[in-house]
């Protein structure tokens, strides 16, 4: 049963580490005139990918404790 959920605690951490990364790398608006493009980003999205990049880390974190762990006989 521990294993099972280690697992799912691992798929889970990669999952949020994709959408982490997919929202720190989203742009929000772009002008880009002749060689100088500027990009504005709110902090606010950068919260959001950091929280979910974080929560990834404790996800995987927990799930190798799971996965790793060994049972009493």
């Amino acid at each position: 049963m521990q294993k099972s959920i280690g697992l799912l605690l691992i798929i889970a951490a990669f999952a949020l580490g994709y959408f982490g990364f997919k929202n720190l790398n989203e742009k929000t608006a772009d002008i880009k005139i002749g060689d100088v493009e500027i990009t504005a980003k709110t902090s606010e999205s950068k919260n959001k990918a950091y929280a979910l990049l974080a929560g990834a880390a404790l996800c995987l974190m927990g799930g190798v404790v799971l996965v790793t762990k060994k049972t009493k006989q």
